[in-house]
């Protein structure tokens, strides 16, 4: 106790007393410390990040580059392609104009024989008729004649002359 007494009767306090007698060593191995991490920084851990960082840069810089082109390259596709559609679609055009063209053709190479069947046989069929006209108006002139000859026979109770008869129907479908 007699030691406690003796340092606080100095008058000066515990924890500066430390620092002039251990101060010194402190301060320089903080120099030192300080100095080694700035050496370890600067001269390793600094080159180190920015070689990192150029190498993230350059990769950076080549993936731009190879996409560009890569859009570049598509962007030519894509041209081909439309352009290969756009033939595509003319050729497609002139071939169903052509097959148009050779249907409209053959439609009317059709179209002109059946006519031509069909007004054959009209004037066939025309013949015909005009044939059974004329057949059939020579038996109307006997038949009118039979019937007119009936008609006035029952008229009149005598059975006129067959030259009358014929002379007044020929008279009558002559007019």
């Amino acid at each position: 106790m007699a030691t406690e007494t003796a340092e606080h009767a100095g008058g000066r306090f515990p924890p500066f007393d430390q620092i002039a007698t251990t101060g010194v060593s402190q301060v320089f191995w903080l120099i030192v410390t300080f100095a080694i991490l700035y050496v370890a920084v600067a001269f390793v851990f600094l080159p180190k990040i920015r070689k990192a960082m150029e190498d993230r840069d350059g990769a950076i810089k080549s993936d731009v580059a190879k996409a560009a082109a890569i859009s570049a390259k598509a962007d030519e596709s894509v041209k081909q392609f439309e352009a290969q559609i756009a033939a595509a679609r003319a050729n497609a055009r002139d071939t169903a104009s052509k097959a148009k063209a050779e249907a409209d053709a053959k439609t009317a190479a059709e179209t002109a024989k059946v006519e031509a069947e069909l007004n054959a046989r009209l004037a066939s069929a025309e013949a015909r008729i005009s044939e059974t006209r004329t057949k059939a108006m020579t038996n109307v002139a006997a038949v009118a004649e039979d019937a007119a000859a009936a008609i006035a026979e029952r008229l009149t109770g005598v059975k006129p002359a067959a030259a009358s008869v014929k002379k007044a129907v020929a008279s009558a479908m002559g007019a």
